[in-house]
């Protein structure tokens, strides 16, 4: 499949794809418990995919219009954007900015997930929470990803009480879709992270 960055209609621009660990995302979300990644014991899930040198902020969104998917192409996502909304608001917040259809973003975003792969650690069942240096995991990251530059991806925590969690892998593709060094570097884990139990 051709990718649509290869398409001079297309801005030739770096993009940004933010994976969640979901277990983390749904203890530091309480809010979110019903929705299908928090209930039904998803490990890992993208929440969206933007133009790589914009400053993501509370602003109004591009559209407030649902995405037009194909069933088909619904059934696909919901592997890794289980819930509904988050793929909705993913659409209106950033795919709808890129110049792209519905249908061209979120096919970008399976393509681009598909490149990447993450360690087993992030997604096998555990009991209780596991602490890790974080440089562990980055080098897990980059040693089951050949071409990925070590500044082409970087970690995001969140703390709770006296846990700082990882929360987030973002990675950095260039204009036709191969990984690439990240224009904006903003890694904010310390030394030592805590990786909610997978139940």
């Amino acid at each position: 499949m051709q990718n649509v960055f290869a398409d001079p209609n297309h801005p030739h621009q770096p993009y940004l794809l933010s994976i969640k660990l979901a277990p983390a995302f749904c203890v530091l979300n309480p809010e979110r418990q019903k929705t299908k990644q928090c209930q039904e014991g998803y490990a890992i899930i993208v929440h969206g995919l933007w133009k790589e040198k914009n400053v993501v902020k509370e602003e109004s969104p591009c559209t407030e219009q649902p995405p037009e998917l194909s069933p088909v192409q619904q059934q696909v996502l919901e592997r890794i954007m289980p819930d509904e909304e988050m793929r909705n608001k993913a659409w209106q917040r950033y795919g709808a900015c890129t110049g792209m259809s519905a249908q061209e973003y979120f096919r970008v975003i399976m393509n681009y997930a598909n490149k990447l792969r993450l360690p087993n650690i992030f997604k096998e069942e555990s009991r209780d929470d596991r602490s890790f240096d974080q440089e562990y995991l980055v080098q897990e990251i980059q040693k089951i990803n050949i071409n990925l530059p070590e500044k082409g991806f970087y970690l995001r925590c969140q703390t709770k009480q006296d846990k700082t969690f990882l929360t987030e892998v973002r990675v950095c593709y260039d204009k036709l879709g191969q990984f690439a060094e990240c224009k904006t570097y903003q890694p904010n884990c310390p030394q030592l992270v805590t990786l909610r139990a997978v139940k």
